[in-house]
Formats: C-alpha cells, structure tokens, sequence
C-alpha cells in the first residue's frame, strides 16, 4: 500500500495532535500593551503627585506662551482679584487636568485588558483592542499639547506612540493564522486546549 506524499493543507494541526507555538507578534502585542498602560499610569501619577501646585504651573506656563488665555489681564491682575478668585481658578485647572489623567488610565486599563485576551489573536479582542487604543489616543493628545510638565508630556508621548504600534502589531497576520489554527485544534481535539495559556 502506498502512502500521499502530499502536505497537509496550510493551517491543518501538526501530526503530533500540538496546537503551533503561538508567533512572536502576539508576544510583542502584549509587551507594547503593557508598556503603553504602564505610560499612562505613570503620566497619571504625575498629574496627582503634582496636586494644585502643578496645576498653577500649569497657568504660568500656558499664559507666558498664550498671554490672550488670560483675556487681556495677567497672573498679578488676577490674584490681585483677591486669593479666591486665583484659587478657583487653579482649582478649575487642577479637576481638567485630573479629569485627563483619568481617561488616560481608563483608556490605558482597557488596553491592557484587550491586550491580555488578545494573547491568542482572538479577533474580538483585537478589535476592542484597536478600539480602546484609538479612544486613548485623545486624552493623550490633549495632555501633549498642554504645556503638562516635561515628565508628564513624555509619558502621554509614550503612551501614545505605543498604542498606535499596538494597533499596527496586532492586525500582522501571523496573528490571525494562529487564532484559526487554534479554532481547528480546538475542533479537532476538544478538552486539549484546557492546559494551553
């Protein structure tokens, strides 16, 4: 009797009844996902360590390279308004960037949900994942172009630069080969994936 040397179609289950090993792309997701929420975790942290004080330097810096922010008036002419009347306006200033910063970390906290479920290409999750890193992409804008202290706009830069990598890393096709051939070793050798991460 004769046997087919004939390959077994791209994307069939090895022989061995072993699920592919799962490709570096899906591993780099994960490292750029956590990178990118550690970046706005950190970039957060900044915000609130920094307290009102930051905020006040927040003014400062904003009015010397926009004085018209100030409608016409300067930092002496409002505080010369009376202590309540600057203090509500650092106040103001200090809930709009800790409003920031909380989007950033929520936005950040669903990149790295999405990235973990993603860690076998599963489409959905890479969907969400792509969702939440566009989503993300706008408190970090705002941040970057907010005269934010150096540590601060370094932070949003990273976070925001690694979940557009993120995006770009996780549509590779390796990715979605491995998602199918786990489907079809699922199918073909079900309760074999239980031991699989």
């Amino acid at each position: 009797m004769s046997h087919s040397q004939v390959a077994p179609p791209q994307g069939a289950t090895p022989p061995t009844g072993r699920a592919a090993g799962r490709p570096g792309t899906l591993t780099a997701l994960l490292a750029i996902t956590v990178l990118s929420a550690v970046s706005a975790f950190v970039g957060a942290i900044l915000v609130y360590t920094g307290g009102k004080e930051g905020a006040e330097q927040n003014i400062l810096d904003a009015s010397k390279a926009h004085p018209d922010l100030l409608d016409g008036g300067t930092i002496s002419t409002i505080k010369a308004l009376g202590p309540n009347v600057w203090d509500e306006a650092v106040s103001e200033r200090y809930g709009t960037l800790s409003a920031r910063a909380g989007m950033a970390v929520f936005f950040g906290l669903c990149l790295l949900v999405f990235g973990l479920c993603a860690r076998n290409g599963a489409t959905w999750a890479r969907v969400l994942l792509t969702i939440s890193a566009v989503l993300a992409l706008f408190p970090h804008i705002l941040i970057a172009g907010d005269y934010e202290p150096d540590p601060v706009f370094l932070t949003s830069l990273a976070a925001m630069l690694t979940a557009v990598v993120a995006v770009v890393v996780g549509w590779l096709p390796p990715n979605g080969r491995y998602a199918k051939h786990l489907k079809l070793h699922k199918q073909q050798h079900p309760g074999a994936m239980a031991g699989q991460s």
